[in-house]
């Protein structure tokens, strides 16, 4: 898959028919996989994080996350994906944290992020809770973002019924404790 290949799949991202926007981005998380594609796909993505349909959000803001996660620079529609954190679909939530941890290791973070972040750690979804001290974590390891009130709240989730968000509280204030101490 070349450039081409790219341009014609960020043309297909206009279609206004939600099947054949998800063919299309299955087709551009083919190449993101093989490492391909760059921040071209940025803009007609975010338009798609306001789309009706939930499958087609979920799968915009996973994608963004993974352009992110192949280190692709770019302008990454940073309040369109904290928009999506306020999302009714638990699994857009889950992206949406998952994409602002992966945006950290572009430098792409600051404090309202972890605000944000900080809102889904009370999310009633296991899931969303664990990506979000995940992704607070991260944004202490990669972009040393830091809240104090990120602490406390991370210690409360250290008593979580769930193991996996007991681990991903764990790892996050790792990562954030020397941040803290620091200041």
């Amino acid at each position: 898959m070349d450039n081409e290949e790219i341009y014609g799949i960020n043309r297909e991202l206009d279609s206004a028919d939600p099947g054949a926007l998800l063919v299309a981005m299955d087709r551009l998380e083919s190449a993101l996989r093989q490492r391909l594609g760059d921040a071209s796909s940025l803009g007609p993505l975010a338009r798609l994080l306001h789309h009706e349909n939930a499958e087609v959000r979920k799968k915009a803001i996973w994608l963004i996350g993974k352009l992110a996660q192949n280190k692709v620079p770019g302008e990454y529609p940073v309040s369109y994906v904290l928009g999506l954190m306020e999302d009714e679909d638990e699994e857009s939530r889950e992206n949406a944290a998952w994409a602002v941890g992966e945006m950290a290791a572009l430098q792409i973070g600051n404090e309202q992020e972890a605000e944000k972040l900080n809102s889904l750690l009370r999310d009633d979804s296991s899931q969303v809770r664990g990506m979000a001290a995940w992704a607070l974590g991260r944004l202490a390891e990669r972009a040393s973002v830091a809240l104090r009130s990120s602490e406390s709240l991370l210690r409360q989730l250290l008593q979580d019924k769930s193991v996996y968000v007991c681990k991903s509280a764990s790892w996050a204030l790792e990562r954030l404790e020397p941040l803290l101490a620091k200041r």
